[in-house]
């Protein structure tokens, strides 16, 4: 029990130190409720703001923003505003204030009677990229849907031409009694098919995932704080007097890491209590699954923090890279600004992070609750990269400590 006896004098050590209480306890909570309270989101199932410039008035315009639109599958999904220019429209994106723009051109619906090629305009702006995407996938599936009907007419069309079943002086009446059949089909609603899953997409308030946010960030500088002492013991030759004892290498390191891991656990278990209990943070009907998902958040970060220490070679080393790998993680991972508002390449990119996983199982356990089965995933895969990072610096740290 050696290595136990390491840790407990490590978390003595740690204690004491009233600057870093100040430093990975009061700031965190500070940091919460300031990013909480700036970006002041409520946590909802997700929207999409639409503004609508119908210049048609036709059946088929008609369709699109009543039988679309407002349809029952999309009526949650989609806010829907009709201004009556495209010049408003244009000004309404570029200012932010929608997600997208949908512009039906004139003769949009004789167009598509007569089967002409058109088209509908869909106006985004990046900062709103993922609503645009969703009003893009919507509108994309109407046209699919009107150009499958298109393509069913034309059909039927030709083979009433040429079957010769239909006397010439009806051939008309039948035409447009077919066109008249296709054009009323109420298969619209099959466009909801490439957006029924970004409608179940619930997200937590901003109070809720800063302090997920701000948690894991801090949970990186802790560890940080703890495998800089490391360096500084070797530096100071106190390492290699405690090997000089009969105490075992492996017992050194892994006193070490259980101390780490525990200080931060400590930390990470209070920001979840204080959270809680000053800010209302609702972090789960599970507490077994907050225990589980935290845990695993702690092993990533530890690791992490471990794996940086072992190849730096002084604590300045380690005071410089870690802070800066933090923060790169905190930009990337998603504790500083939601994931679901990431660019996909960005979005692809972040989940190589632990922070991403973690953030995406506690956000998980926030909207939609369940238990330790509903994050089996993201536990997963945290605690694959905290073995990753810990069989690396045990491997790197044992060399450099014989």
């Amino acid at each position: 029990m050696k290595f136990w006896h390491i840790a407990v004098k490590d978390l003595k050590i740690r204690v004491r130190d009233k600057s870093a209480f100040v430093v990975l306890m009061i700031i965190p909570m500070v940091m919460i409720i300031i990013l909480g309270t700036v970006f002041n989101w409520a946590g909802s199932s997700f929207t999409a703001n639409l503004t609508l410039v119908d210049l048609d008035r036709g059946d088929m315009a008609r369709r699109l923003a009543q039988d679309v639109f407002a349809s029952p599958q999309l009526k949650d999904l989609l806010i829907v505003k009709t201004v009556a220019t495209e010049a408003e429209a244009r000004t309404l994106v570029e200012q932010g204030k929608t997600g997208a723009a949908v512009i039906i051109p004139t003769g949009f619906s004789t167009d598509v009677a007569e089967g002409t090629r058109v088209s509908i305009v869909v106006l985004g702006n990046p900062e709103t990229a993922m609503q645009a995407g969703v009003i893009c996938n919507v509108v994309e599936s109407f046209t699919a849907e009107v150009q499958r009907r298109q393509l069913a007419a034309s059909i039927a069309v030709r083979t009433l031409q040429q079957s010769g079943t239909v006397p010439q002086e009806r051939m008309q009446e039948a035409i447009q009694s077919v066109l008249d059949e296709v054009g009323t089909s109420g298969q619209t609603g099959t466009v909801s098919v490439k957006t029924t899953t970004q409608e179940g997409l619930k997200v937590p308030r901003a109070l809720d995932y800063y302090a997920v946010g701000m948690a894991l960030l801090y949970l990186i500088f802790t560890a940080n704080t703890g495998t800089e002492g490391m360096l500084e013991e070797k530096r100071q030759h106190t390492l290699s007097r405690v090997l000089a004892t009969p105490t075992s290498r492996s017992q050194v390191l892994l006193g070490k890491l259980v101390g780490i891991f525990v200080i931060a656990a400590l930390q990470f278990a209070m920001i979840i209590a204080l959270t809680r209990l000053l800010y209302g943070v609702n972090w789960g009907a599970s507490v077994p699954a907050v225990i589980v998902m935290a845990t695993a958040s702690v092993l990533a970060g530890a690791g992490l923090s471990t794996l940086i220490a072992a190849l730096a070679r002084t604590p300045e080393q380690a005071g410089s890279i870690g802070p800066a790998v933090a923060l790169v993680y905190s930009l990337l991972g998603g504790t500083m600004w939601p994931v679901y508002n990431m660019p996909a390449w960005m979005n692809s990119l972040s989940r190589l992070t632990f922070t991403r996983w973690s953030v995406e199982g506690f956000t998980s356990l926030m909207v939609n609750g369940g238990g330790v089965t509903s994050i089996l995933r993201p536990v997963g895969v945290c605690l694959a990269m905290a073995a990753v990072f810990l069989l690396i610096s045990v491997t790197v740290l044992n060399r450099n400590y014989q």
